[in-house]
């Protein structure tokens, strides 16, 4: 296929009449991620908050392992969404996106989620009264895994492994949205990449 015909293709998805891809709203847009994820959050929460009952540890754990495979799908669907988006403009309009643009939205998505880890870390530490409700409620898909850490509502409870291990659920958001940005920048087919993995 000629480089001509490629673009005239192309073309004809990109439906809007900005001749540069919008990097203001994709940025407003990554900040607003986190809102996503804890909506979807809260039906982790609701769905599986009875099987902790069953089986203890073990549900926390699947709780929180599929809260943050939802993090993950959510950022990645959105980061392909706007790779995609800055691949046509650069190819079709003449805009200069960078292929890493991806992880400075993944970062700036993660922004909220740091804002509860800073909430915690104050509790932690005296500086504010005991803030474990408010942050498992800002953390509703990672409720399970936090539980694991936390025995009841009250820090001085609390196991100090959470301060290190939550840090860690936090990369979920720059690499899902980074890998995601990537992919669609480099116009990549996920699930034909699953497919063909091993071939």
């Amino acid at each position: 296929m000629s480089d001509e015909k490629k673009k005239t293709e192309q073309a004809q998805t990109d439906y809007s009449e900005d001749e540069r891809y919008d990097r203001r709203g994709a940025v407003i847009k990554a900040l607003l991620k986190w809102l996503e994820c804890e909506f979807f959050g809260l039906f982790i929460f609701l769905s599986l908050l009875a099987l902790t009952l069953v089986l203890k540890k073990a549900g926390y754990a699947i709780f929180g392992g599929l809260g943050l495979l939802t993090y993950a799908m959510v950022l990645t669907d959105f980061g392909l969404k706007e790779g995609s988006k800055a691949r046509i403009k650069n190819d079709v309009r003449g805009d200069n996106v960078s292929r890493s643009f991806g992880l400075l939205l993944g970062l700036v998505a993660m922004l909220p989620a740091a804002a509860t880890y800073i909430m915690l870390l104050m509790s932690y530490f005296g500086i504010i009264g005991s803030a474990v409700l408010p942050f498992k409620a800002l953390n509703f898909g990672l409720w399970g895994l936090i539980s694991l850490f936390v025995k009841d509502m009250d820090i001085a409870n609390m196991s100090v492994h959470l301060l290190w291990v939550y840090p860690l659920t936090l990369l979920v958001y720059p690499l899902a949205v980074h890998y995601g940005f990537r992919s669609g920048f480099d116009s990549e087919d996920i699930r034909t990449k699953i497919m063909y993995k091993t071939k």
